[in-house]
This record gives C-alpha cells, sequence and structure tokens, in this order.
C-alpha cells in the first residue's frame, strides 16, 4: 500500500548532502544493481539523516524496506519508481547546490513530496519530486519565510 504526501524537513547543508548521498545509494545499490550488503554499509555512513528521510532510522531498516518495496512490484513499476527516486535525488541535490552557492543560509526548510509504502507493517518512505522551499536561515540570524 503506498501513499503519497509532502512533509516539511528542516536540514542543514550537512545534513542534506548526507540525504543526497543516501537517496544515490537506494537507487544505485537498491534498484539498479542490487546489493544489500553494499547499500547497508553506504547507509551505515549517513545513519544520522535515516529517520529523517525515509522514516526508517537505521541501514537495516532501510534495505528491508526498499527489498519489500520492490518485491511488491512488477518490471514496469519498478521503473516508474526508479524514475521517481531520480527525480527526488536531482530535486534534493538542487537543495545542495542552492545551500553550496548561498553560504549565508545555515538552514533551510522544505516541504518534500514523499511516496511512503508499508511493508510487513513497518513504514518506508521516498523523497520522489520537486519540494518546495517554505524559509531560509540565515547564519546567526532569524528565519526568512519564502
Amino acid at each position: 500500500m503506498a501513499r503519497e504526501y509532502a512533509s516539511e524537513v528542516t536540514v542543514s547543508l550537512s545534513q542534506i548532502r548526507d540525504i543526497v548521498r543516501a537517496q544515490r545509494l537506494v537507487i544505485d545499490k537498491g534498484i539498479i544493481k542490487p546489493s544489500n550488503n553494499d547499500l547497508m554499509s553506504g547507509l551505515g555512513a549517513v545513519a544520522t539523516i535515516l529517520g529523517l528521510i525515509f522514516v526508517q532510522s537505521t541501514p537495516v531498516g532501510v534495505v528491508a524496506g526498499v527489498v519489500g518495496v520492490l518485491s511488491l512490484m512488477s518490471p514496469s513499476e519498478e521503473e516508474a519508481f526508479k524514475g521517481l527516486l531520480e527525480a527526488g535525488y536531482s530535486e534534493l541535490a538542487n537543495l545542495e547546490y542552492f545551500l553550496v552557492d548561498n553560504p549565508k543560509y545555515d538552514l533551510i526548510r522544505v516541504k518534500l513530496p514523499f511516496l511512503e509504502y508499508t511493508v510487513d507493517g513497518e513504514r518506508i518512505r521516498f523523497v520522489t519530486g520537486k519540494g518546495v522551499v517554505t524559509a531560509l536561515h540565515i547564519k546567526g540570524g532569524n528565519w526568512i519565510p519564502m
């Protein structure tokens, strides 16, 4: 069972970099060339953000979620799912580039589109497209609503 929704997250440059890396790992090691060991190992390096972005807070939970979701899909559904994750990855990378190019901001608040699945009673979600920036935080200053 899948559901789509938007949810707001607040992240720093370091966190968005880890989120971008995690999303890429799920695509590369979870879908394109599946390797549970490589995916789990890679996610271990960014474990602090897993709960924020995937709901599952451990590499084992994310790997189990990815495997479970893919087991429910036909090849054409899997290809469409990969396309959604690629779109999410691209948009997350744009947020990273924005923070790199604008160092006066230390935090960004963004409403992201998520696709959430429940597999064996466990939830896992993925970023699937363009987010809407709702506020920027100036280093040592205030939030600027967008």
